[in-house]
C-alpha cells in the first residue's frame, strides 16, 4: 500500500534562542529532506528504507515527480529525485549519480495514446505528472514528425484526456492500465531509441550545489545494493498474482535502468541539448554532485 508522506525521523523541536537558530542555520541540517516517488520503478531505492534495512540519516517524503521537482526548487527538499528535464530549470542544481531511472527502448511506462496515427496528432494532454516526458514528446515530434505539437497539463485520468486533445500523454503505473486493443498507443521509450539509438534518462537525483550531505547519499546507495538484489520479491510483493508478478518482475529487471552509467549521460546529453535548443529548459551542462568535497 502506499504510505505517502512517511517519515523515518522525526524532526526535533527545539528551545533554542534566536542566535543559536542562526548559528545552526549556516550548517547543514542534521537530517536532511529526501523526496522520493512511489511509482513501481522507484521500489528498488524505497524498499530497503521501507522495511528498515538501512539507517536513515533523512527524513523521507513521498510525491509525484513534477511535485517533488517544484519542492525542491523551493528549498523544501534537500535531496531529491526529479524529472530530468526540471534538473536543466535549476541552475543550482547538481546530479548524483548512484540513483537514477532510464530505458534503453521500450519502457511500459511512459504512453501515447491516441484514436488518430501518430502522424496526424496535433495537441496532447500530459499526465500533470510528467515533465521529463511531455518534453521528450515535444523533441520526438520536432525532430521526427517535422511537426511542433500543442500540449497542455490535462486530467489525472486518462478517459478524460482524449476529450480536450487528439491525443494524452500518460506515465508511472497508470500506462500499464491503457488499453492498448482500444487505442493507437506509442512507448515513447521505444520511438527514442529508434529515433536517436540511446538510453532515456527519465529521474535524476539531485541536490543543490554547494550543499553536503554524504551520509544521506550513502544510505541511498546502500538501500539500491539491497533493492537491486531483491527485485524479485519487490515485484511479489505487489500483487498475489503471479502472472502480474512476473510482468512486473520483467519491467524492473529489464525494462529499467538504474545507473547512469557513460551511454545514460549520452542519452541525457542528448536530450538536454534537444530541449535547450527547442527552449524547453536553460541548461544542458551536466554538473555532478563531488563526493571527494
Amino acid at each position: 500500500g502506499k504510505r505517502a508522506g512517511h517519515r523515518f525521523s522525526a524532526i526535533p523541536s527545539t528551545t533554542s534562542s534566536a542566535s543559536d537558530a542562526v548559528k545552526m542555520s549556516k550548517r547543514p541540517p542534521k537530517h536532511p529532506k529526501v523526496g522520493l516517488h512511489d511509482f513501481l520503478n522507484s521500489r528498488p531505492l524505497l524498499h530497503a528504507l521501507r522495511h528498515g534495512l538501512v539507517e536513515t540519516p533523512f527524513n523521507l517524503l513521498i510525491d509525484t515527480p513534477s511535485k517533488l521537482a517544484d519542492r525542491f526548487s523551493a528549498g523544501d527538499l534537500d535531496i531529491a529525485l526529479i524529472p530530468s528535464i526540471e534538473y536543466a530549470r535549476m541552475a543550482d542544481a547538481v546530479i548524483s549519480p548512484i540513483f537514477c531511472i532510464a530505458s534503453l527502448g521500450k519502457v511500459d511506462t511512459v504512453l501515447l495514446f491516441s484514436e488518430l496515427a501518430i502522424e496526424e496528432i496535433q495537441s496532447v494532454a500530459c499526465d500533470p505528472k510528467s515533465r521529463a516526458s511531455a518534453a521528450m514528446l515535444k523533441i520526438l515530434f520536432k525532430k521526427v514528425y517535422g511537426k511542433a505539437l500543442s500540449t497542455f497539463v490535462g486530467s489525472e485520468k486518462p478517459e478524460l484526456m482524449l476529450r480536450a486533445a487528439d491525443a494524452g500523454l500518460v506515465i508511472g503505473d497508470m500506462a500499464f492500465g491503457i488499453d492498448r486493443e482500444k487505442y493507437v498507443t506509442q512507448d515513447l521509450g521505444e520511438l527514442w531509441f529508434k529515433s536517436f539509438g540511446l538510453p532515456f534518462v527519465h529521474a535524476l537525483l539531485c541536490l543543490k550545489e554547494g550543499q553536503r550531505f554524504d551520509p544521506a547519499l550513502a544510505a541511498l546507495k546502500q538501500a539500491k545494493e539491497i533493492g537491486m538484489k531483491n527485485i524479485a520479491l519487490i515485484a511479489k510483493q505487489e500483487t498475489d498474482s503471479q502472472e502480474e508478478a512476473e510482468r512486473l518482475y520483467k519491467y524492473l529487471a529489464s525494462r529499467i535502468i538504474y545507473d547512469l552509467g557513460e551511454e545514460e549521460i549520452k542519452g541525457l546529453e542528448h536530450f538536454l541539448d534537444s530541449a535547450k535548443e527547442m527552449g524547453l529548459c536553460g541548461r544542458s551542462d551536466l554538473k555532478f554532485y563531488d563526493e571527494g568535497a
